[in-house]
């Protein structure tokens, strides 16, 4: 399958006040890229599965592609918390991921704020130095018509953001004998440094299997108080297949723990609705992978 890097575009954003004009005015938000746009333009946004934050960062072309659309609200939306940890022990460093609950998560993100992000981790050489950090996964299912659906996973990192930063991946994985992909991959990373500087980008090496669509996408460096990746794309049904009344998705996403190159990784994993995210085995060691988050929608379609 021909692969399509992307070249690097990175905008470092000053951090501008948001407007929101009531309805009385056409103009009923405006955006930190300065995109006006109406009232019923944002509420597509919304119900397409774009957040708040995703809204505000969009760029003029995602918004061109998308304000029009009137989807429903999302059928499906799953959402998994993830901690990451990092221990040092005498030298030797070693990870663990762990699915937490919501109420363990807000713990967790209360006690990083304590601890602003250049805390940097804590404990001793000797009896082991830990670092830690929770990743919300959010995976929707939205209706945009009658022939297309929208699969979008979201990865955002509250606090903890680690400081081994390589090349993560992000994926969404699909049931191929029900429906395949329909249109780009689309990518999207945003982080905020601790001065409040935004910077944002879509460089990335997008996949397109039968089985899923993913992406392989470098961390940014630096001192951050904020990352976030949000990738999706359109689905319609498989030729000959009738009406379908249950369909299934695998969020996913996979933190990279030591450097491998997008080129060398693009055709060493797999994207698949059981596991989300599979890396042979050349370099499965290298990856700490999230618990997916799978969602469902039961209907007609």
């Amino acid at each position: 399958m021909k692969k399509y890097l992307y070249s690097i575009v990175l905008a470092t954003l000053i951090l501008m006040s948001t407007t929101v004009v009531k309805a009385s005015s056409e103009v009923y938000y405006t955006n930190r890229n300065s995109i006006e746009m109406t009232e019923t333009e944002y509420n597509n946004l919304i119900n397409l599965g774009f957040t708040e934050r995703q809204i505000a960062r969009m760029n003029e072309q995602t918004f061109l592609e998308n304000k029009d659309i009137e989807a429903t609200t999302p059928l499906s939306k799953v959402t998994k918390y993830i901690k990451f940890t990092t221990i040092m022990r005498n030298g030797i460093k070693s990870y663990r991921t762990e699915e937490i609950t919501k109420e363990e998560a807000m713990d967790e993100i209360e006690l990083q704020s304590h601890n602003p992000p250049t805390r940097g981790p804590v404990g001793s050489y000797y009896d082991g130095v830990y670092d830690s950090g929770v990743v919300e996964i959010v995976n929707k299912i939205v209706g945009i018509s009658n022939t297309y659906m929208r699969y979008q996973v979201d990865a955002d990192w509250y606090g903890g953001i680690p400081t081994d930063r390589y090349n993560d991946i992000i994926a969404i994985g699909i049931e191929s004998s029900k429906v395949q992909i329909a249109s780009s991959i689309i990518f999207e990373e945003e982080w905020r440094t601790a001065d409040s500087t935004y910077g944002y980008t879509e460089s990335c090496a997008p996949k397109s299997q039968s089985t899923g669509g993913s992406a392989i996408f470098p961390l940014p460096t630096g001192n951050l108080s904020q990352l976030e990746m949000n990738l999706y794309f359109n689905v319609r049904k498989q030729n000959n297949v009738g009406t379908i009344t249950e369909l299934h998705t695998c969020g996913n996403y996979a933190h990279a723990d030591t450097y491998v190159s997008s080129d060398d990784l693009y055709n060493h994993y797999t994207v698949g609705l059981t596991y989300g995210i599979s890396v042979d085995s050349l370099y499965a060691a290298y990856y700490s992978h999230t618990t997916p988050a799978c969602a469902s929608f039961y209907g007609t379609w």
